[in-house]
């Protein structure tokens, strides 16, 4: 019972992992038959797991959302923890490819967005208030000015390769950070 239980486990992460690296090639659109043989595993077993490509979707964005929880949770330590999470996420711009794609068409008022977006303030005023307090940051600075923040930083996925967007990831980073001012 609890190898089928581990199998189990490892299937919904093949197909994650798979989902993540097809969206990021071929956009959110291709066919879900593309991932499921990328993961190796049989139709039944994703729909054991995800009901259809929008289920598959939010499964993304939540393992995303964790993911943003615990770094900002990591950076709580420091007082320029916001501008470390920001320069951080030139790591992350390969992963962000799927969930910018899915934003652009994704109903703003979906419930599942709503949940989303909470989660995503929640964890990141306690390090905005934080840059503030330390005069790191404007003091006008809100959670979903982040987000503006990451579109920018999509000016990176014009990058064809991983490795070449990073690069323009920490340029973008660079100026955002820096401005344009001599």
């Amino acid at each position: 019972m609890i190898k089928r239980q581990q199998r189990a486990i490892q299937n919904r992460d093949e197909l994650l992992h798979a989902a993540e690296e097809i969206f990021r090639i071929h956009g959110v659109h291709v066919p879900l038959q593309t991932i499921i043989d990328h993961a190796g595993v049989g139709r039944a077993t994703f729909y054991r797991n995800f009901a259809d490509r929008k289920a598959l979707i939010v499964a993304l964005l939540e393992q995303a959302m964790t993911r943003l929880e615990d770094h900002v949770q990591a950076l709580q330590a420091f007082d320029d923890g916001f501008l470390r999470l920001i320069e951080s996420y030139v790591e992350q711009v390969p992963h962000l490819i799927v969930l910018i794609d899915y934003w652009r068409i994704v109903d703003r008022h979906d419930p599942i967005m709503l949940n989303i977006y909470a989660r995503r303030d929640k964890a990141l005023q306690p390090l905005i208030n934080q840059a503030i307090q330390h005069k790191l940051c404007r003091p006008d600075l809100t959670p979903q000015d982040f987000s503006m923040i990451v579109g920018i930083l999509g000016s990176s996925f014009q990058g064809h390769t991983a490795s070449d967007q990073v690069q323009l990831a920490k340029r973008a980073i660079e100026l955002l950070l820096n401005g344009i001012k001599i």
